[in-house]
């Protein structure tokens, strides 16, 4: 299980790590959008409170300038959006995966110990990888939605005044949380690898019991 969950995890920050290049190469989104959004919103009041038709005209001019910019590098701003939204619910989807596992492992571990009469130690073991798995799950969870979030909030399409003042922020918790995101999943490859040799050991205990419980009902059987 191990090496199928770290095949998934680098699966999951090369997706991260490629959109991340993706954005990068893409340029300056920040200064298009800004010249949209100044342009549109001067636009929008002149259109409420001038009535002057050159002026009007002139803005309406700028305004459609900065929209074909901003339409030209948005271009190649939609491959940046559709592999971030696959690299983040790849990266949901492999963090449940590990939740998944340690709560069913776990169950799995506490009934073998109660039915084989086995050392509690095992099952409080397994217990303690579960809460020690969980925190980096939750981690990497909440950040890729930080970062899908400040991406979406950074998007001048949805004419948000401030929303090329969130590129910046977008792209430092970008490459911040490709860092953190990693060693998460990392830290929970170890703890799968751990959990996998608990099993192994339990599975070895619980059939020992079972030959010694075998052997046990033989006399009497004779």
């Amino acid at each position: 299980m191990s090496r199928i969950f770290l095949t998934l995890a680098v699966f999951a920050i090369t997706l991260l790590a490629a959109n991340l290049l993706i954005g990068v190469t893409i340029g300056d989104f920040g200064t298009s959008s800004r010249a949209f959004q100044s342009a549109y919103h001067a636009y929008d009041q002149l259109a409420d409170t001038s009535s002057d038709r050159v002026t009007l005209d002139q803005s309406e001019s700028q305004l459609e300038q900065a929209a074909k910019q901003l339409k030209d590098q948005r271009s190649a701003f939609w491959l940046h959006i559709w592999v971030g939204m696959g690299a983040a619910l790849v990266t949901l989807l492999v963090n449940s995966i590990a939740v998944t596992y340690f709560i069913g492992t776990n169950r799995w571990c506490r009934e073998v110990v109660d039915a084989f009469s086995l050392d509690q130690g095992l099952a409080q073991r397994s217990q303690r990888l579960k809460r020690n798995a969980f925190p980096y799950a939750l981690i990497a969870i909440l950040l890729i939605l930080f970062i899908a979030g400040l991406g979406a909030a950074s998007d001048p399409v949805t004419l948000n005044p401030d929303a090329a003042n969130w590129v910046e922020y977008h792209w430092g918790l970008a490459m911040l949380g490709i860092v953190v995101i990693g060693g998460c999943l990392l830290a929970q490859v170890t703890l799968i690898g751990k959990n996998y040799e608990l099993i192994k050991e339990i599975l070895v205990a619980a059939e020992a019991e079972r030959e010694r419980r075998s052997l046990a009902r033989q006399p009497a059987e004779g």
